[in-house]
């Protein structure tokens, strides 16, 4: 497991050791450390926990090669224990788990891809297929099997059949989906899906679902809708007495509008039973857009909310403006609501519950340039969230000051007033951020949290977090960031899919490299 620790060393150890004294001489020094069609790709957490006494390696290591129209790649995976947040039994600590061989005919307008092994896709925007990775919040939904695209004309056609990993790592189950699109028009895009499963236990009926979708563009109107449809027999026999063929559906709208120097985005989406998953429900094969802001403040973050593919309904509105050259303004604002007793969801359920606010969020930000050296960011946020039953009032201050091209320092200073609507407690959080970083190697950051609670009336309590972290690039194909010291507990979220994080103190190393 730890070969590829050292090797990843010796890479960056061998290249560091040649002359690099112009940064020409140091591009051409990397891309001749491997042979011609060959690329590497490696990322590396180490955590040592020493409240908790857990220590966790974890390495993902992709090794690529392309020659003329062929291409072919690994990952290996391996790690010592398995990091106990993320979900799964996988019995192997070291592995193989990706692997593919692609074959490229013709030219983007006309030709065609096929793949064998693993790989990922995307149709639309994910409304019956998103199969993805991403790290942040360990989702990893590959597919192993075939998948096939032809480009003719202004037609795109995907066609693929591929097996999903189960909570135990096997793959059994089938899935089977198409898509096709066309795009020959520049002012319209227009696009179909069909997707369908087969369960590894015997007797269980099928999943399908289906799509149609457009895009057309008019003047400054860019606009996004799809329908889907969801079908399955033994939802349709339990629950509908054969009465009814749709045991689920989706809508999703949105819709960009630029004039000028002002620019607005609607999102609207409608999401009934529309799970698309494995039948230990272990993956969802589907991640339609969750209508939801992704923040990049710490406080910000404290209380998300997932996104439910069976049990939601809202809309997101954001509008930006450049007042000036030095002034941006933007203001967001979104609600997302359970369904009603009318649902698909609830009939299936038999429930009888009137629609909840599950999450409801407005920001208002500007940006001020004070000259070439000074600029602020100063914003605040409301956020009513369902699961912990909170609402949160949040003001945001940053301010960066540029020494030259190369040294900057930023302060961010971070407030969130809480208040529980199930205990009535009010207690608030500060976060306060000092960074320095030196353009392009080097950065420090210095990262302080405290949490109040008043629990019980006159009893106040402070809780403290305390963190510095340090990232640094070596030459141009390696960054490393340390971090040492404690974190607060909270999510990671993206899209609306979240992972939770729990308190750490400790150590933490991350390395990245890319060749």
């Amino acid at each position: 497991m730890f070969a590829v620790l050292i090797m990843l060393f010796s890479f960056t150890t061998g290249i560091f050791a040649q002359d690099t004294t112009s940064e020409k001489k140091e591009s051409v020094d990397i891309e001749n450390a491997l042979p011609q069609g060959v690329t590497l790709f490696n990322q590396l957490k180490y955590s040592n926990d020493n409240q908790k006494k857990i220590e966790i390696f974890e390495d993902w290591f992709n090794l690529d090669y392309r020659y003329d129209i062929f291409s072919a790649g690994i990952r290996l995976v391996s790690f010592q224990p398995k990091d106990p947040v993320v979900s799964g039994t996988k019995r192997k600590y070291s592995e193989i788990d990706f692997k593919y061989f692609k074959t490229e005919i013709g030219d983007a307008d006309e030709g065609g891809t096929i793949i064998v092994g693993n790989y990922y896709a995307l149709f639309g925007r994910g409304l019956i297929l998103k199969s993805y990775e991403n790290r942040n919040t360990r989702i990893d939904n590959n597919l192993l099997g075939v998948k096939l695209t032809g480009k003719y004309k202004g037609f795109v056609l995907n066609v693929l059949s591929g097996m999903p990993e189960n909570i135990d790592g096997d793959r059994k189950d089938v899935l089977y989906a198409a898509d096709l699109e066309y795009g020959g028009l520049d002012f319209l895009k227009t696009g179909v899906t069909f997707a369908s499963n087969t369960p590894a236990t015997d007797g269980v009926a099928k999943t399908t679902l289906a799509s149609f979708r457009i895009q057309p563009k008019i003047w400054n109107f860019d606009f996004y809708g799809e329908y889907g449809i969801k079908q399955n027999d033994d939802i349709k026999k339990k629950y509908f007495n054969n009465n009814e063929s749709i045991v689920g559906k989706a809508i999703y709208g949105s819709s960009n509008f630029y004039y000028g120097s002002f620019s607005i985005l609607g999102e609207y989406k409608y999401y009934d039973n529309y799970t698309f998953s494995s039948s230990d429900n272990y993956v969802n094969y589907n991640t339609p857009p969750s209508g939801r802001k992704d923040y990049s403040y710490i406080l910000l973050n404290r209380h998300p909310s997932a996104l439910n593919q069976n049990n939601e309904k809202g809309f997101q509105v954001e509008a930006n403006y450049f007042a000036t050259e030095g002034l941006f303004f933007n203001l967001s604002f979104g609600v997302t609501k359970t369904l009603d007793d009318g649902s698909y969801y609830q009939r299936i359920n038999d429930t009888h519950i009137s629609e909840l606010t599950q999450l409801k969020e407005g920001l208002f930000q500007s940006t001020i340039t004070w000259n070439n050296r000074f600029s602020t960011i100063a914003g605040i946020a409301y956020n009513e969230e369902l699961a912990t039953n909170t609402k949160n009032i949040t003001p945001v201050l940053e301010n960066r000051y540029y020494f030259d091209d190369i040294n900057t320092v930023r302060f961010v200073v971070e407030h969130q007033q809480t208040k529980n609507r199930t205990t009535e407690e009010k207690y608030y959080s500060d976060v306060f951020v000092l960074e320095y970083l030196r353009s392009p190697k080097l950065s420090v950051s210095l990262v302080t949290e405290m949490d109040t609670h008043e629990r019980e009336s006159g009893r106040l309590v402070r809780s403290f977090w305390n963190f510095i972290q340090f990232g640094y690039s070596v030459l141009s194909n390696t960054e490393a960031s340390l971090l040492i010291g404690s974190r607060q507990a909270g999510a990671i979220c993206i899209g609306g899919v979240c992972r939770y994080e729990p308190e750490f103190q400790g150590v933490e190393l991350k390395l990245v490299t890319r060749m």
